[in-house]
């Protein structure tokens, strides 16, 4: 008790207390939030790490899926088995028992797989690793609408996700469903392969969630259906996620988005497939991940109750005192200084008022510091009003907002009640320009802002804003002739522009409001009337909100157009280059304006991309991971819209197609080979194989020369005189027997080949080698 009254008596025990709650307090608070941000940054970190490696495993499983398909149906029996139309009845067939073996063996292979038909469409049967049914009779038929909805598009391939197996919709097991087409060429499809994929195989791939909490994991569709839920954390609406991550919650950043789910705040991280296009999110418990930051905050504030309790139970003691200091505090935040010393003051000794003069000098530093942060916030507030102004045109109140509440009470705004955008954009240049277009663009546009401010600032409340292809200049006028003031200004830009920078310029004049919150009309109209105007020379003042005139009528180069299509489809490299840069000389020849001529180059564009896409519908193998129009928007020249077409167009969608076509080949080739093989013993013409291989007797002819060096009948009559060898040496059968057994009528027949070919007859022949 001793002890506790000597340190009553310290009054500085009273000031020390009450001002140890500040650093506890914003150490506390610091520490919590920095915390959360570090816990929050470390969900996102392992979420997207688990995200990454499932997504990885999910790509590969249905790669491989999609290459074991592929290679199945290109097998010689499956190809026959495609050909087959309403006759004869694939239940007859041996071949079908075949097909069945390597149905069941592709199951084996991959173990996520739980099943895979083949669907005739002709004979509308289905063909399983153990049955061939009815279509009628089969108790899973809910891929076929997609089927049909796929053949009509003319894709090559789809995949369903996700779908129910079995008879009822929603009851069976879940699956994603690959669907092929075939034959890979084809105008209605002859039949498919259906190839089902276990959902529960992906939910097994994560076993484990950050912080070891009872998260979840949730497959979406590119359409937002749930495919799969993995881990402890199960929802009965897990749509109602999808659909709020394809509205926009989860966009990108340093820290996971937090949401409000029926399971309670979850830390959702999310990731999307960029070959298949599946959404993967990965929710995590907000209270299991913050359990640690909430018994901080707990700490901080039972740690600032206590000092608090306690600096008021020793304060008490010298009440009076503290209140004498506390008002010297008061008089110096005020800024009077020291206190009057005229007024009567409570007496007290040195170490408290020394303890106080250190209060007022920190205080002091502190409103100092206050100062020296206005000052840095006042020679920021250009970029503010920068990124206000641009709200401002984009239609964006809520981006305004800011500039509004923290603007200073002198700063004014626009004194005049009518505001009008002018929209200048660079026209296109030549070689040897002073400005280029592309590389010194935003120089030109930084120019026309400065000319634009000095012009006008004497006239009218200017603001300029620059983007990466125009500058908006945004005018305030009094209400009068607002309308020709402003096309006066946008004469007078135009005119400095073209005499001091030597370079053309064109204006869009937008219509006038009257209100700042619609300035977006006005940038808009302006813009519109640009984009109006874009086929034209330049150099002019165009006015939005008017009606728009003719269109100039200008040849397309079609003959061109079409000759390349036709160069490019016969995989003609030379006539290619050729045609494309006849196309291009055309229209640089006939002096148009680059916008023009860009115009003209996306119309073939369009053209190629369609070629292509019947053979290739998505593009993804012709030209994967890119974009075409986005790369086309960013030429600025016609030499170098020629060079991009010719390698980055032409040169891949050639090799595409004359890949195409030497697989095709060597697959027919491959199959005439088999058939010949097969049927050498009957009469055996170039007419029926090629009905066989549906395709026609010239074109097939054309093959065989190309790849075996000889005509059909040369190679049929080389394979039965090799047959004939064989029979002579390894039996006893006669001539007439060896005859029949390779496909000619009569002895006399084969006599006359067989030494045409050798030199010798086939009885010459048997006894020279035998002996």
């Amino acid at each position: 008790m001793e002890l506790v009254r000597k340190l009553v008596r310290q009054r500085q025990l009273a000031l020390l207390l009450l001002l140890s709650i500040v650093p506890v307090l914003g150490f506390g608070t610091f520490s919590y939030y920095t915390s959360l941000r570090l816990i929050e940054a470390e969900v996102k970190r392992t979420s997207k790490v688990a995200i990454a490696q499932m997504k990885e495993q999910v790509d590969q499983l249905l790669r491989q899926t999609e290459e074991v398909t592929g290679q199945l149906s290109l097998q010689a029996g499956m190809l026959q088995f495609v050909k087959i139309q309403e006759t004869p009845l694939l239940g007859t067939l041996l071949a079908a028992n075949d097909i069945r073996r390597d149905l069941a063996n592709f199951s084996a292979s991959i173990h996520a797989v739980d099943s895979v038909y083949l669907y005739h469409r002709k004979q509308q049967l289905v063909l399983t690793s153990n049955a061939l049914l009815d279509l009628d009779s089969f108790p899973d038929t809910s891929w076929l609408p997609s089927l049909r909805q796929a053949a009509a598009e003319r894709k090559s391939k789809l995949w369903i996700t996700p779908r129910a197996i079995g008879p009822e919709a929603g009851k069976g097991p879940e699956a994603l469903t690959y669907v092929l087409p075939l034959p890979y060429f084809y105008e209605e499809p002859d039949a498919a392969l259906i190839v089902n994929v276990k959902a529960a195989v992906i939910a097994d791939m994560i076993r484990s969630f950050p912080f070891d909490s009872r998260g979840g994991l949730l497959v979406f569709s590119p359409a937002g259906q749930t495919i799969v839920q993995a881990g402890q954390l199960r929802l009965e609406t897990p749509d109602a996620i999808g659909a709020m991550l394809a509205g926009g919650a989860a966009a990108g950043g340093s820290r996971p988005v937090k949401l409000d789910t029926e399971a309670g705040a979850m830390y959702v991280t999310t990731e999307r497939s960029a070959a298949y296009g599946f959404l993967y999110a990965m929710l995590i418990p907000v209270d299991a991940a913050s359990r640690n930051a909430q018994l901080l905050r707990l700490w901080m504030v039972a740690a600032t109750a206590a000092l608090s309790l306690l600096s008021l139970f020793v304060a008490y003691f010298n009440v009076r005192q503290f209140q004498s200091g506390l008002r010297r505090i008061f008089l110096t935040l005020r800024g009077k200084g020291e206190a009057n010393t005229e007024e009567e003051q409570e007496p007290f000794d040195a170490d408290y008022a020394e303890g106080f003069v250190r209060i007022e000098k920190r205080i002091a530093a502190l409103l100092k510091e206050m100062g020296e942060v206005r000052s840095q916030w006042k020679s920021q507030l250009s970029v503010l009003r920068d990124h206000f102004l641009l709200s401002a045109l984009l239609g964006n109140h809520a981006g305004m907002d800011p500039w509004l509440r923290q603007k200073p009470a002198e700063t004014t705004l626009f004194p005049d009640p009518v505001f009008c955008v002018l929209v200048a954009e660079m026209d296109a240049t030549g070689e040897n320009a002073r400005f280029r277009s592309g590389e010194d663009a935003w120089l030109f546009l930084f120019a026309v802002a400065n000319i634009s401010q000095e012009l006008l600032r004497d006239k009218f409340a200017t603001e300029t804003v620059i983007s990466r292809q125009h500058v908006a200049v945004i005018l305030n006028m009094p209400e009068h002739e607002a309308d020709r003031e402003a096309v006066r200004a946008a004469e007078k830009i135009r005119f400095a522009v073209s005499s001091y920078l030597k370079q053309t310029v064109t204006i869009a004049v937008g219509r006038p409001v009257a209100d700042f919150r619609e300035l977006s009309v006005s940038y808009l109209d302006a813009l519109h009337a640009l984009q109006e105007h874009w086929p034209k020379a330049g150099n002019e003042v165009v006015r939005g909100g008017q009606e728009p005139q003719a269109p100039v009528s200008v040849p397309y180069p079609a003959e061109c157009e079409s000759a390349l299509l036709a160069a490019i489809r016969e995989g003609d490299c030379g006539q290619a280059a050729r045609e494309l840069n006849a196309f291009f000389d055309g229209l640089n020849g006939s002096r148009l304006p680059f916008a023009l001529i860009k115009t003209y180059a996306m119309q073939l564009l369009v053209s190629v991309i369609r070629l292509l896409q019947e053979y290739d519908p998505d593009l993804t193998r012709t030209f994967p991971g890119r974009s075409l129009y986005a790369e086309f928007a960013q030429l600025n020249a016609s030499p170098s819209m020629c060079g991009w077409f010719s390698e980055t167009v032409i040169a891949p969608g050639i090799d595409f197609l004359n890949g195409l076509k030497r697989l095709r080949m060597e697959t027919i080739m491959e199959r005439t080979k088999k058939l010949i093989e097969e049927r050498y013993r009957q009469d055996l013409s170039l007419q029926l194989a090629a009905e066989q291989l549906g395709i026609s007797p010239s074109y097939l002819s054309e093959l065989i020369k190309q790849h075996w060096g000889e005509t059909f009948i040369a190679y049929v009559t080389r394979y039965r005189i090799g047959k004939a060898k064989s029979l002579l040496l390894k039996t006893e059968l006669n001539i007439a027997d060896i005859a029949a057994e390779i496909g000619y009528g009569n002895a006399t027949h084969l006599i006359r080949v067989f030494k045409k070919s050798e030199g010798l007859t086939p009885g010459e022949y048997r006894q020279r080698n035998r002996s």
